[in-house]
């Protein structure tokens, strides 16, 4: 007996055009994070930005325009880019590049700021394709470089509680 071939489920990640715009939302989601962060810096300078820092932030706003342009294809082209028998689900996906809009918020080492655009641009680059393979692959060196900046810029500490007050002798009415 034959077996039929197997079709995605709607819960892989994606099986229909409506999840291909859903991730190019989320890329453009995080290009927003993108332009806030760099202008989020560029006005703590207060003035005069020194120069290395212009170039990346230069960089960075073209990383931003190319991510826009990149979600924009997917939008037009989300029918094409449906990809078969992907293997996760989508709100897993969706999670990543959550995780990736908030880490742009909160990295300290710029390094890891490009590299983490870089990773998103690819994936990007990887959904349009529609093929598994590229696809699988830009997923995990983005889950990666997310990893390596939560090893690199760990959530800040919880404050400690206040010391409870001692107990003191009641005080005495005159």
């Amino acid at each position: 007996m034959a077996t039929a071939p197997t079709t995605p489920s709607p819960a892989e990640a994606l099986a229909t055009a409506k999840q291909v715009e859903e991730l190019a939302d989320k890329l453009s989601a995080c290009a927003d994070s993108i332009h806030a962060r760099v202008m989020a810096d560029i006005r703590s300078h207060g003035g005069e930005v020194p120069a290395s820092e212009q170039a990346v932030a230069r960089a960075l706003l073209d990383a931003e325009i190319e991510l826009r342009q990149r979600a924009d294809r997917l939008y037009a082209d989300a029918a094409a880019c449906i990809v078969s028998s992907l293997g996760q689900p989508q709100h897993k996906l969706i999670q990543l590049t959550l995780d990736a809009a908030e880490k742009i918020k909160q990295i300290t080492r710029i390094g890891d700021g490009i590299t983490l655009v870089a990773r998103l641009l690819g994936l990007a680059a990887a959904a349009a394709t529609g093929q598994v393979a590229p696809v699988l692959a830009a997923v995990g060196a983005l889950k990666t470089q997310l990893d390596v900046i939560a090893v690199r810029n760990p959530p800040a500490a919880p404050a400690a509680p206040a010391a409870a007050p001692t107990a003191s002798a009641p005080a005495r009415e005159g």
